[in-house]
């Protein structure tokens, strides 16, 4: 099997949603630390991470169910680390 790192999957990395307060300021270069991923879903990966005090969402649409549990995996196994730092992991590809 091929291998492939995450940040080389079309899309990655995600970009951070959800709700906000006013000012807020968001993660423009994958700086905010992962600190929870929540159950996969199909092919989508939501992990939540932390950035300037605040929670940023994110959310991933894998092309298949197997890469979707390998990212799954491998966001779960590395908690506090950034989402940049999380590109660098390899998966197999497709």
């Amino acid at each position: 099997m091929k291998k492939i790192r995450l940040r080389d999957l079309p899309d990655w990395p995600p970009q951070p949603g959800g709700a906000y307060k006013s000012g807020t300021r968001f993660p423009t270069a994958g700086e905010a630390v992962v600190d929870d991923v929540l159950p996969l879903d199909g092919t989508s990966i939501t992990f939540r991470a932390q950035y300037d005090d605040a929670p940023h969402s994110y959310h991933y649409y894998a092309s298949s169910e197997k890469i979707a549990n390998q990212i799954h995996n491998v966001v779960a196994a590395n908690m506090g680390k950034t989402v940049a730092e999380l590109g660098e992991f390899e998966i197999e590809a497709d």
